[in-house]
């Protein structure tokens, strides 16, 4: 064997060796990765169940995950009955273990018979902010833009009927309000009518 033999045979086992090494490194990090992947898929989706009534077509406990909003609660209990109101629920709200979704009738709402009976007052969570439906009138006589119905809402001097579905549109759409001057972000309302029911409202 002459000394070219000799460093192309060397020169091979060390190719071999780090080609080795590099695959070895290489599938080592695919599966590491695939790992992480793994076990952040399974922390980000979680399954629980939650309880829906009232105005849907089968009312009952059914299973979810935290993907899911309430809009798919009412789709899985057989979706709503005809006598269904919705103005009141955020459909876009994301589900939560134990929540409580009820959806009203059109004559409850027009009723005011909101309340649900609870050992504490807003203990739980429910389609709109909780269990117990918070007041819609402060102790001062202000108007909740947050969690007023439609009917309080026209109570507000300026405010028809389209104006007060806008509002719940907008509540159901963005979330509730951050500050009462977000209220001009309505379609319908600006600084005129604003300034003169501001005194009123409250968040």
């Amino acid at each position: 064997m002459n000394k070219y033999q000799k460093y192309f045979k060397v020169g091979g086992v060390f190719i071999l060796i780090v080609l080795t090494l590099i695959s070895y490194i290489f599938f080592e990090s695919e599966e590491e990765v695939y790992i992480a992947s793994k076990e952040i898929t399974t922390e980000a989706v979680t399954n629980f169940f939650i309880d829906v009534k009232g105005a849907v077509k089968n009312p009952g406990v059914y299973e979810f995950n935290t993907n899911q909003r309430v809009i798919d609660a009412i789709e899985k209990a057989g979706g709503l009955t005809k006598k269904a109101d919705t103005s009141n629920i955020n459909l876009s709200k994301k589900l939560a273990s134990e929540m409580v979704v009820y959806v009203y009738t059109t004559s409850e709402i027009k009723k005011g018979s909101k309340s649900i009976s609870c050992a504490t007052k807003c203990n739980c969570e429910t389609i709109e902010v909780n269990n117990c439906y918070q007041e819609e009138v402060s102790s001062d006589g202000k108007v909740n833009i947050n969690t007023a119905g439609l009917d309080t809402l026209l109570t507000l001097s300026g405010i028809g009927d389209a104006k007060a579905k806008a509002i719940i549109n907008y509540r159901n759409e963005h979330g509730n309000f951050k500050e009462v001057e977000d209220l001009k972000n309505v379609s319908g309302i600006g600084d005129t009518l604003f300034e003169s029911i501001k005194e009123f409202i409250t968040l």
